[in-house]
This record gives C-alpha cells, structure tokens and sequence, in this order.
C-alpha cells in the first residue's frame, strides 16, 4: 500500500517520513522543488521529543550528504589522511547534536538545517587539522594572577576562509569571540567564562550570544553557501 500523500507528516510513522524524505532530499539535490516538511518532522521528533528513532532517521538522511561535502573539501585529501571519513561523520553529528540541543534551535526550512550541518562539518575538519598540526599544546593566557591548569590552543583568529566568512557576518568582537570560542575550539559556555572571566561575566550572556550569532548564521545561510563556494548536497 502507497503512502496517502494528503497525510500530515506529523501523523506519519518515521518509516513513512523517511520514504517521503528520501524522495523529497532527492529533488532538493537536483535543485527541483520539493516539500522539506517531511525532513523538518523528523528533526523535530528527533530535538523536541528526543526520540532515539527519529534521529536514526534523521542521521541516514543526512549521512549522503556529508560524504559529498567532505569529498568536495579543499582539505579532503589531508583530512583523509588523518581520520576515516566516518569519524568526520559522527564528530559532524556530534557538534549538530550538542548545538541543537543546548540552543533548542528549530530550523523553517531543509536548506537551513543542511547549512547548519554543512558548517558543523567544516568545523569538525579544520579541527583536526589543526589538532595534528600543532607539535605541541600551548596554555591559555592567564587573564588573572592565579593559573589555570588546562591546556588549550593559542588564541589567535585562523586564517581560513569559513572564519573569514563568519566574522564578516558577525556585529560585535564580542560575538566574534564567542564563535571562535565555542565553533572554533569547541568550549562550552561555563569554560568561556571560565578562561575569560574579564570578558565574560555569566553562562547567560554566552548563551544569549550564541542565539545571536546562531540566528545571524541560518538568516545568511545562502550567502555562507555562496562564499564557501561548495553548495549543499
């Protein structure tokens, strides 16, 4: 039996959706118009309900996605080299999970989601490039007198071209600083504050600047796509 296509997705079981997405994705891919709110059901049982299943789901429609990106990166052959493709995969997963999660972020449109994966992947590679390249771990600045045990990378602004982009969409160097704190090395908000405390004052002021900065990224998705240069898969 067919699937009755004046169904609403949300009465839909996931392997309805699933089927409805794969086909959907498919003419997103041919740049075709489509209906994403097959996919936009499935990511909202999968953040707002928390069901396992649902990101299952979600993870084998997006995973084709990925590959295709990472085999259009400029620093595919040196990733590769480093880590199998499936580590980049999961550690992409991983960043979406966490920053979904932690910002209860909703995305209106496929487009907007895929961007947002698109740069969790991104991050995830320059990470590890940047990781392997470093010969050693350096401390992060003392912004007191007393010292701070954990090690940390320098705290410089890379040049790379997905940085340059997002810094020129940012307003303020503090929203600047907030992203290459949390995206760019991967701190949560209390370790922010932790290392920063003459910047930072509270958890909640990095939380509403990461909304900030989340908001002004899905609001020029198009033109992030269009400076990197790569388009969604």
């Amino acid at each position: 039996m067919g699937i009755r296509m004046d169904k609403p997705p949300g009465e839909m079981s996931l392997t309805e959706l699933m089927e409805c997405s794969v086909r959907e994705m498919g003419k997103y891919r041919r740049k075709e118009p489509c209906n994403d709110q097959y996919c936009l059901e499935v990511l909202r049982r999968a953040i707002v309900e928390r069901c396992e299943e649902a990101w299952l789901v979600l993870q084998k429609l997006f995973s084709e996605s990925i590959r295709l990106w990472i085999g259009r990166h400029p620093s595919r052959e040196a990733a590769l080299r480093l880590e199998h493709e499936q580590t980049y995969m999961d550690d992409t997963f991983r960043r979406f999970w966490q920053a979904v999660s932690d910002q209860k972020l909703r995305f209106s449109t496929l487009g907007g989601a895929l961007s947002y994966l698109h740069l969790c992947l991104n991050c995830a590679i320059m990470d590890t490039l940047r990781a392997y390249s470093r010969s050693t771990v350096e401390p992060m600045p003392d912004y007191h007198q007393g010292n701070h045990d954990e090690p940390f990378v320098v705290d410089r602004y890379h040049e790379n071209e997905l940085w340059h982009v997002i810094q020129s969409l940012l307003p303020g160097e503090k929203e600047r600083r907030v992203a290459y704190l949390h995206f760019h090395c991967n701190l949560k908000p209390r370790e922010i504050v932790r290392y920063c405390p003459d910047e930072f004052h509270s958890e909640d002021e990095i939380y509403r600047l990461k909304r900030n900065i989340m908001e002004r990224l899905l609001r020029n998705a198009d033109k992030i796509r269009w400076k990197l240069g790569n388009g969604d898969a």
